[in-house]
């Protein structure tokens, strides 16, 4: 009984850790996303 209790938590803990990824990944693509628009107008103020 004991180490089907523990292949439950190993699965939990790397479903858990895949989510995790997941958002991290979706937010530095969002960050990136951010600062690349945050960039471009600089050379437009630099132009005028």
């Amino acid at each position: 009984m004991r180490k089907k209790s523990v292949n439950t938590l190993l699965v939990f803990g790397v479903v858990v850790a895949i989510i995790l990824l997941m958002i991290w990944l979706f937010l530095g693509t969002t960050l990136v996303e951010d600062t690349s628009t945050e960039i471009s107008p600089v050379p437009i103020e630099q132009a005028n």
